[in-house]
């Protein structure tokens, strides 16, 4: 009876891999065999212990359990070492600037929305440049200078000395948050679960908090989003 319901589950786990194979993306391809690997070591490891070797079959299953416990191949994981997702970005706007934050790299960079610089790249901008955009982002009545100053403290670290000792910019206020733009800022996509959310947060907040060099502003930001999208 035992070799019959192994062979049961054997024929439908086979038939339950070749579809979810089929739908696998090539780029996720490699990930998805590392997680079956994995299950399936950790099955021969059960078969082990069945037959009274547990001196083998506790290693052999940890080492099935460290495969299966990386990458994202199976709905929701196993609940161990989950990885996060590659390319997420969070975006922040304002009416001067659209500013993008790489999760992988903790990169910053952005696009001027308006303006003599319209189009333009943060990162291509001349110091004289940032200068003038500077005295722009101090012109207009939104978020846009703290969020560039922002920009700035991870770009050009010496910036405030070398201009003057400009000092922080107070960056309370900015008017209520979208439920959209709290999804940006966090970089998840509607319908994204409260581990998800409390995940992305911590995650960012290791790179922006005002401790480890980061931004009061950003810091703010990430805090609210994460406060209005859990409610």
């Amino acid at each position: 009876m035992p070799q019959f319901l192994i062979a049961i589950a054997i024929v439908f786990g086979g038939l339950w891999l070749i579809r979810k194979a089929a739908r696998t993306p090539q780029t996720a391809m490699p990930g998805f065999m590392q997680k079956v690997a994995g299950v399936g070591i950790m099955g021969f490891a059960g078969l082990l212990a069945m037959r009274g070797a547990m001196q083998i079959a506790v290693p052999v299953f940890l080492f099935g359990l460290g495969l299966a416990g990386k990458g994202q191949a199976f709905p929701n994981g196993f609940g161990w070492g989950k990885t996060k997702s590659p390319g997420q970005k969070s975006k922040v706007a304002t009416s001067l600037l659209s500013m993008e934050l790489d999760h992988d790299s903790g990169t910053m960079d952005g696009d001027v929305l308006k303006g003599a610089y319209k189009g333009r790249r943060l990162s291509s901008f001349t110091q004289e440049e940032m200068i003038n955009f500077h005295g722009l982002c101090k012109s207009v009545r939104d978020q846009s200078l703290p969020l560039y100053e922002a920009w700035l403290d991870r770009a050009q670290p010496e910036w405030r000395a070398a201009w003057g000792g400009s000092a922080k910019t107070d960056s309370a206020g900015g008017g209520a948050m979208s439920r959209e733009e709290a999804l940006a800022i966090l970089g998840l996509k509607s319908g994204a679960s409260a581990d998800e959310i409390k995940t992305a947060h911590k995650r960012l907040m290791k790179d922006f908090h005002p401790d480890k060099g980061g931004s009061d502003y950003l810091a703010a930001k990430i805090n609210a989003a994460k406060d209005l999208l859990l409610g």
